[in-house]
């Protein structure tokens, strides 16, 4: 096991490029314990909130409290506060709409959604989960952001649509595609890990890393020889999605066993 490999075993190491969002958890987190006002955070994807997890655990008297909109969310807003205090939903200041579009003659994806709503210039901290229930579609964004969405967003792909403000009672159920699956890598490479997930040969992970085609947490990552680690989310175009759920050890071989969770595209 390198040095590299076995601090990325540590729930609570943290990388380089993930110190700006440390620095504003931690100004949110001290802003909280001097004023004694709760504050809001933006989305925060499951890495961003095992951080700030492991923030809060330094104060005793503070305590964060998370909502996305329904139970499950994997995207969810978090309000930082004392711990006496007990938010109720409308303080998450999150709204829900459902994606009116021509079903009979068109299908919508979800990367067809990311890809209009990140078009229309809404940051992708400002909305939260996409969901269906394998027809109709739903998203979840700031809720001062509704109107701006609603004008700026009429097409999806080759499609017109309209966007339809719902109430949290109008709720879709989820369809759940995904499989939890236990791997074994050589190594934690980005690389080794999407090789194994979807049965690819190294070169040809490692060729999807270098081109682009693979996002860390939402992030594109060119270096195939980065690691990952505990809720680290790898999306891969054309392949789907793997989130690392837990690291379980190593096997007699030798090998690391991950408890992942896999999205086939």
């Amino acid at each position: 096991m390198t040095d590299k490999e076995n601090v990325s075993l540590k729930s609570g190491y943290f990388r380089p490029e993930e110190k700006p969002f440390i620095d504003k958890m931690s100004d949110l987190l001290l802003r909280t314990q001097t004023m004694y006002i709760p504050q809001l955070t933006d989305f925060l994807n499951l890495r961003e909130q095992l951080i700030l997890n492991n923030l809060v655990n330094k104060y005793d008297d503070l305590y964060v409290h998370y909502f996305g909109g329904f139970e499950g969310a994997e995207r969810v807003r978090g309000i930082i506060a004392p711990d006496y205090f007990v938010p109720k939903k409308s303080d998450f200041k999150i709204s829900v709409f459902e994606i009116r579009y021509p079903e009979k003659f068109a299908s919508l994806h979800h990367g067809q959604i990311l890809g209009a709503l990140t078009g229309s210039g809404v940051e992708r901290d400002h909305f939260g989960d996409i969901i269906t229930d394998g027809e109709n579609w739903q998203f979840f964004v700031f809720d001062q952001m509704g109107d701006f969405i609603s004008e700026q967003v009429q097409k999806i792909g080759p499609y017109k649509v309209h966007l339809s403000e719902k109430n949290f009672k109008e709720l879709l159920l989820p369809k759940d595609d995904s499989h939890d699956e236990v791997i074994n890598v050589h190594s934690l490479r980005i690389d080794t890990v999407v090789a194994t997930a979807y049965d690819l040969s190294r070169q040809t992970a490692k060729t999807l890393v270098e081109h682009g085609k693979v996002q860390m947490n939402w992030v594109v990552n060119k270096n195939a020889s980065s690691f990952i680690t505990i809720n680290d989310t790898l999306s891969v175009r054309g392949y789907g999605r793997v989130r690392v759920n837990d690291v379980m050890g190593k096997s007699k071989g030798n090998k690391y066993i991950l408890f992942v969770n896999i999205i086939n595209k």
